[in-house]
């Protein structure tokens, strides 16, 4: 039986991060988790998401999801769930926001990206 994990304070990481990308994560023989920092302007490409549900909770900072055309404000505390099958992306349009993605294993990795510059 794998070794349990500590306690982790994600507010703390989310706050103290200072680039984007996974700042902690969880690799548990059927579940993964992992702490995202987006800078500002950052935003995870739409993209489809066949093998899993995502259970998304915003820990620091305000942003945007979009799901299936749908924009939806994000901001701390607030819980998504990202049905598998839906076409979703994660904008933080201000200032840095943090997330935590949970889901059963999969093998797909994140993918960042910069918004386009508005004119």
């Amino acid at each position: 039986m794998p070794d349990a994990i500590s306690p982790v304070d994600l507010a703390s990481l989310a706050a103290g991060g200072n680039h984007p990308g996974a700042l902690w994560r969880l690799d548990g023989e059927d579940l993964q988790a992992n702490l995202v920092r987006l800078d500002q302007g950052d935003r995870i490409q739409p993209h489809r998401n066949d093998e899993v549900d995502v259970l998304v909770v915003v820990v620091l900072g305000r942003g945007e999801l979009t799901l299936d055309g749908q924009v939806h404000p994000l901001a701390p505390m607030v819980v998504a769930h990202l049905p598998k099958g839906t076409v979703r992306a994660v904008e933080a349009v201000d200032g840095p926001l943090a997330y935590l993605s949970v889901h059963r294993r999969r093998s797909a990795g994140l993918q960042l990206g910069r918004r386009a510059q508005r004119r």
